[in-house]
């Protein structure tokens, strides 16, 4: 695309928020702070159409076609002098498979995203043949998303991807799939708590639960997956983004399901646990390391289901030393009890006061940001059921785009930050649950990447304790 849309005025007051700001300031050249999504489609798929549909869907997308800028120390978003790039890169149909099916590295190379410079959305096409001039691609196309988590976070990425499926589905006369156009003008309250008067006494009450964790937060400790430091904070590793795939089949989902339950657990609760064994397991890391997970969270409601693209997400954190992950009833009823608290208190709202608070104060994060110090082992985000209400037609669960264009399934992956090894994801499309593993290639080679995310696959299908013992 050449020409930029008409896109919707982006306010010159739209400050970033807190944590939109706080993902600005955790960017390094060696580690972008970019999350990856990828659609992986099969049939006949139409470039232009696409490329129409996209422009139409940015149209109302103020913050993925903007960019940052700085004004008397302040950080504001406006819209970026270019439009969201899209480009190709040759798909090796006959690349290396391993076993059930899955493959190593399936993301193109990318040199992240300079907010100050281009917009904050990218997307590369690619296809077994990357000719530019080529625009009905037939066989296997998979399309990778890549932002900026200060523009958004992987929700509200999914929630454009499925508006652009949409438009296209519409323009090849395929299906009528109208959704309700997004509201730009509710981003003015984006990031922010949605509470009244009335219940803002039993609210405070509340999140002074979270003044003890974020003590801890700050006092504790955490042990970095590796004592390996990368060479240059300077300088991108040749193999960014290096991420990993694992699917289990509709059976094997089914199990995982069945594990949880009769633990007595969410299925989120159990990939947590086994996140945490995974890590222990790697290297059999002594007794006295102190592991912590940062889990993300999502706060949106029904009043922002019209909402543009935005980060409606906090995080929490989950630590525990590492003589006892142990796979017995206790640890397991530990992470169940610690979650179920955190949503009974809302302490997802934590982070995002501490942070607004922290700002006023000290003005911005850059006092705050240490890229060599650990503040988490590991990120392990859970996404749901994506595309579960689309109102795009479906054959055997798969979503259907065109009669002959069929949405095989999706991919995600959240950044990796310095002393941060992994970044892990998770989803469940068309009864099929998906893991991600991004590790970070400058202290970790693939090998290891694909022990740790087996060692998760492995630790949530297995069917006695005996299995998980590494």
């Amino acid at each position: 695309m050449n020409t930029a849309p008409s896109l919707i005025p982006m306010p010159s007051s739209l400050r970033l928020t807190p944590f939109e700001e706080y993902m600005l300031a955790d960017n390094l050249p060696a580690y972008p702070m970019c999350c990856f999504i990828k659609i992986k489609l099969q049939g006949q798929f139409n470039v232009a159409v696409f490329e129409a549909a996209l422009q139409r869907t940015l149209e109302n997308q103020p913050l993925l076609t903007g960019s940052v800028t700085e004004r008397n120390g302040k950080y504001y978003w406006r819209k970026a002098d270019t439009f969201p790039a899209v480009s190709r890169a040759s798909l090796d149909e006959n690349r290396p498979v391993g076993e059930d099916g899955n493959t190593a590295r399936q993301f193109p190379r990318s040199n992240g995203i300079d907010l100050f410079n281009e917009p904050a959305l990218k997307i590369t096409i690619c296809n077994a043949n990357a000719d530019s001039a080529k625009v009905l691609l037939n066989g296997r196309t998979e399309i990778v998303f890549e932002v900026h988590h200060s523009a958004s976070d992987a929700l509200g990425l999914l929630r454009f991807m499925e508006d652009t499926l949409c438009q296209y589905a519409q323009a090849v006369g395929f299906a009528a799939a109208k959704r309700k156009q997004v509201e730009p003008d509710l981003l003015v309250r984006r990031g922010l708590p949605r509470h009244s008067y009335r219940n803002m006494l039993q609210i405070l009450a509340k999140q002074l639960h979270g003044l003890r964790r974020a003590w801890k937060f700050l006092t504790y400790r955490v042990t970095p997956l590796t004592a390996t430091k990368p060479a240059d904070l300077q300088k991108l590793c040749e193999d960014y983004p290096a991420i990993l795939f694992r699917e289990l089949s509709e059976s094997q989902t089914q199990d995982a399901v069945q594990k949880a339950k009769e633990l007595g657990i969410t299925l989120n609760e159990l990939f947590l646990c086994s996140a945490f064994f995974a890590m222990k397991n790697w290297q059999n890391m002594p007794f006295g390391r102190n592991l912590r997970i940062a889990v993300p969270i999502n706060l949106r409601t029904p009043a922002d289901e019209l909402m543009p693209a935005a980060n409606i997400v906090s995080m929490v954190f989950l630590d525990r030393k590492s003589k006892d992950i142990r796979p017995v009833q206790t640890f397991y009823d530990g992470i169940h009890h610690e979650m179920s608290h955190i949503k009974r208190h809302n302490l997802g709202w934590a982070l995002i006061r501490g942070l607004t608070i922290y700002r006023r104060v000290f003005g911005n994060y850059r006092k705050m940001m240490h890229p060599d110090r650990c503040w988490t082992t590991a990120t392990v985000s859970n996404l749901g059921k994506v595309f579960a209400n689309t109102p795009l037609p479906k054959l055997n669960g798969n979503v259907l785009i065109d009669h002959s264009l069929e949405l095989l399934g999706v991919e995600a992956s959240p950044p990796v930050r310095s002393s941060t090894a992994l970044g892990i994801c998770m989803m469940t499309y068309a009864d099929r649950l998906t893991i991600n593993l991004h590790y970070d290639a400058a202290v970790l080679t693939q090998a290891d990447g694909e022990r740790i995310v087996d060692d998760i696959y492995r630790f949530a299908t297995s069917h006695t304790t005996q299995q998980m013992d590494g």
